[in-house]
């Protein structure tokens, strides 16, 4: 950091009006620093230069300078009349960005001082003097404290009225920091007759801390199956400037650039990839990341329709817009018609303005879209009069509420009309506040507080601006009697990524979380909510790419992949979702056994799984524990096709009796993302959940079924005198597609002699053992220290119930009390009655000598 060069200088025996002094090439970035003495005028300099002192005296001195970025190396100086007394200097300085000030001073000034302060560590300071000296020595001369001679030179010659002598001389000081402050009268020691001008400056490096803007608009612009291409807008910086782009590829860097596009190449269709770009400025310094999350497909997918609205009308005029509409790439491009004939080209302008036309006469205005690919979309089509339309639509008709709940409440209308553009909407008043503009003809004001009374009303609108009277209602949100209900929130994830794509408020939200993976979310999103858009729903739920996470405070609490369907109604302006757990998604990646894989145990057996039918995405969400096995695995581990092998029967038979397994949400500290812990539960030993579900008490409510919920298995085992164990099974499993998991009895034989006698045994014990494995589902009395979420699926629960059906016992005690296991949790966030948790529990297994 400082000089690089002090430059050899110019002087010349040949009088001429331009003289060109060379300096070679300068790094990029660096700084030239030059100083021209001449005794002739100076008429021009080329290169660029900027003045900074001028000194004007028998023999002046200028100084100037500029930042180099390539491609000069030398500067020409013009003078006025030709002449040979004429010396320039030059400097090379690098980290030199900023010019922080400069004085210069001829004969006759002695009483001011050079003085420049705030100055950051490791400037430069330059000084310059020119003298025209009656003698012929300056040797004697000195500079002021801190700079170091760089060299004179001068030139001799006889005007008829003796010898002279010009002197050129330069200076430098590289070590300022804080301040300088000098004698204007610079060179003591000089010699009698001398004639003086001198000029002297500092540049140092740019105290700059500050990023550039982060970049903006990073968009597709070309893809392939395996490439994709993205631009951005450019970052501005306030200091050194922008000097570059860095680009990443999930995570990593992929190289800078000074432009601002760049391609991804080798990638995989279909697989999703995260873009992101920075800036960087002179200094160093970066800008946050701008981000892009863009899958690599070979799109033959047409955009969807635009749906065209009109802006504005007058007579003879109509002006018309569109928003931009979702594509499995990138919209690109949109064609405009005029009664079916295409206007001009294609325009990336999401507007159109016909003017010329008839006035109120009818037209017939479609778009199309274009993407990425060339796909085009069909034409979404308008039909309007050119004329100028300032009538309201007709009020919103038989306007009723239709549904109030503790914090909502349901408003329905018949249709308005209008007599032009036709209707865009209705908007949604809370009093006198608007706070919605929608569609369709229903809406939910949410978000009210239980048992107050509120005006709500609606009133229509055209695509102009014209708004009818309003229609109000008074309605009386319901008393709430449950305890404070707990905050929800959900939020949209990649699957790939790990990245959120929205949070949104959803409607109607139920989920369950059950045993072997079958849990459920089902929800609504309110399209006419003027907070939603067609692109930002389809953007933030896509069928197996979107993970929903659903958040009680700052607990995870349920996630699970968005599935097919989703259902919308175009009366209630109502979009139906559906997700499912995680683990659904790892079920239909199971792999089946074969046969028995000797020296495992059962939780190397989930492991195993998890490592090999897993995709990488989903072993970033999932992870493994539990309970750990002690045994060599059995084949309840294996697919129901297993094929049973004799010879390791004892293996078998030593195992543990089997497990169950779920999906608890959980949180990744490391990555500090969410995670699922995928939870296996020991059938021997269920854990104790300490839960008591008690009728009445915290129980509001039960019912029983004594139908078959819950499959059942039946064991037969016969120990053999050799030591050796045979093992039989009958499986009832009319219900296991419902999700419930198996209930498992054993049964030991003795006096046996062959397989198929134990068959035979095992098959009758399971028809003596056919009758009802009941099943009970509980809804709770919900109040603010009831933890659903910590209670373990499979642990077991005690249930305590006294009514008509299980009468007190004559000493008093409840009708029935024993433990059960938890089967399934199903949670309603926000139902009229507040959050409603119901629990379904099943008969523990029974083991019978």
């Amino acid at each position: 950091m400082g000089l690089v060069r002090f430059i050899t200088p110019y002087t010349t025996t040949s009088p001429a009006t331009s003289h060109t002094y060379f300096y070679g090439s300068i790094s990029p970035g660096n700084r030239i620093v030059l100083f021209v003495q001449s005794y002739a005028g100076v008429s021009s300099i080329s290169g660029g230069f900027t003045e900074h002192e001028w000194a004007s005296n028998t023999l002046g001195i200028r100084m100037l300078s500029k930042v180099s970025y390539g491609g000069d190396s030398s500067v020409t100086v013009y003078t006025t009349d030709s002449t040979d007394r004429i010396f320039i200097w030059g400097y090379e300085l690098d980290d030199a960005e900023v010019y922080y000030g400069s004085a210069s001073a001829k004969e006759g000034v002695s009483s001011a001082y050079w003085s420049e302060s705030g100055l950051p560590d490791g400037c430069v300071a330059l000084m310059g003097v020119s003298m025209y000296i009656a003698g012929t020595d300056n040797t004697s001369a000195s500079w002021p404290s801190g700079f170091s001679n760089k060299g004179y030179t001068y030139r001799d010659w006889s005007d008829g009225g003796g010898s002279k002598r010009v002197w050129g001389a330069t200076a430098v000081n590289e070590y300022v920091s804080g301040s300088i402050s000098v004698s204007k009268q610079l060179i003591n020691n000089q010699p009698i007759g001398t004639s003086y001008a001198w000029a002297g400056g500092v540049w140092g490096p740019n105290p700059d801390n500050t990023p550039p803007t982060d970049p903006t608009n990073l968009r597709l612009t070309g893809m392939t199956p395996t490439s994709v291409t993205v631009a951005w807008d450019a970052s501005s910086d306030s200091g050194s400037g922008v000097s570059g782009y860095t680009t990443y590829l999930n995570g990593v860097a992929k190289g800078s650039t000074s432009s601002r596009t760049a391609t991804f190449s080798g990638l995989t269709s279909g697989v999703s990839v995260t873009i992101q770009v920075d800036a960087y400025d002179g200094k160093g310094n970066r800008s946050a990341k701008a981000e892009l999350v863009v899958t690599p497909i070979n799109d033959t997918t047409p955009p969807i329709v635009p749906t065209v609205r009109v802006t504005a009308l007058d007579a003879g005029k109509i002006t018309v817009g569109w928003d931009t509409p979702y594509d499995e790439s990138v919209v690109v491009g949109y064609g405009v018609y005029l009664n079916g004939t295409k206007q001009g080209a294609d325009q990336t302008a999401r507007s159109k303005a016909f003017a010329g036309l008839s006035a109120g006469a009818l037209y017939t205005i479609s778009v199309d879209a274009i993407d990425l690919l060339g796909n085009r979309s069909a034409k979404g089509t308008r039909t309007v009069r050119a004329q100028a339309d300032r009538n309201p639509p007709t009020l919103p008709g038989s306007v009723s509420v239709v549904a109030t709940s503790k914090t909502a409440i349901t408003l329905a209308w018949n249709p308005s009309s209008d007599d032009n553009v036709g209707v865009a909407g209705y908007g949604l008043y809370l009093g006198s506040l608007r706070v919605a503009e929608i569609p369709s003809r229903v809406y939910t004001f949410t978000g009210l507080t239980p048992g107050v009374s509120y005006t709500v009303g609606v009133d229509a609108v055209d695509e102009l601006g014209n708004r009818s009277n309003r229609v109000m209602q008074s309605a009386t949100t319901l008393e709430d009697t449950s305890g404070d209900a707990p905050p929800y929130e959900y939020v949209l994830y990649d699957w790939d990524t790990h990245l959120p794509l929205d949070s949104l408020p959803l409607q109607n939200v139920s989920f369950e979380i059950t045993l072997n993976g079958s849990g459920q979310l089902t929800a609504d999103i309110p399209l006419y909510d003027s907070a939603y858009t067609v692109g930002r729903i389809t953007a933030a739920t896509r069928p197996e790419r979107t993970m929903l996470l659903v958040y009680r405070g700052e607990q995870l609490v349920w996630g699970g992949r968005i599935v097919d369907p989703q259902d919308y109604d175009s009366g209630s302006g109502v979009l139906k979702i559906t997700a499912e757990e995680s683990v659904a998604i790892y079920g239909k990646r199971y792999v089946a056994f074969t046969g028995p894989r000797a020296g495992t145990v059962p939780h190397t057996e989930v492991t195993w799984l998890l490592e090999h039918a897993a995709s990488p995405a989903d072993l970033r969400w999932l992870t493994y524990d539990g309970v750990a096995g002690t045994g060599t695995v059995d084949r309840e581990y294996r697919a129901d096709d297993f094929v049973r092998i004799l010879d390791t029967v004892s293996d078998v038979a030593a195992a543990p009796g089997g497990f169950d397994w779920y999906v608890k949400p959980g949180w990744d500290a490391v990555n500090d993302r969410p995670r699922f812990v995928l939870r296996r539960v020991s059938r021997i030993e269920p854990p104790d959940t300490g839960l008591t579900l008690e009728y009445p008490g915290n129980v509001r409510g039960f019912s029983r079924s004594t139908r078959r919920g819950l499959a059942t298995r039946t064991w037969g085992q016969l120990r053999r005198p050799d030591g050796g164990v045979m093992l039989s099974s009958v499986t009832r499993n009319d219900l296991l597609s419902d999700g419930w998991p198996l209930i498992e009895e054993t049964w030991q034989f003795d006096g046996l002699t062959s397989q198929a006698a134990l068959d035979a045994e095992t098959q009758r014990a399971s028809d003596a053992s056919a009758g009802a494995k009941q099943v009970f589902e509980f809804v709770l009395a919900i109040s603010p220290d009831v933890r659903w979420w910590q209670w373990e699926l499979g642990g077991m629960a005690r249930v305590v119930i006294t009514d008509h059906l299980y009468p007190a016992q004559p000493d008093g005690a409840p009708g029935l009390d024993r433990p059960m296991k938890i089967v399934s949790l199903k949670v309603q966030p926000d139902s009229n009655d507040g959050e409603l948790v119901t629990v379904t529990t099943g008969e523990h297994t029974v083991a019978v000598d």
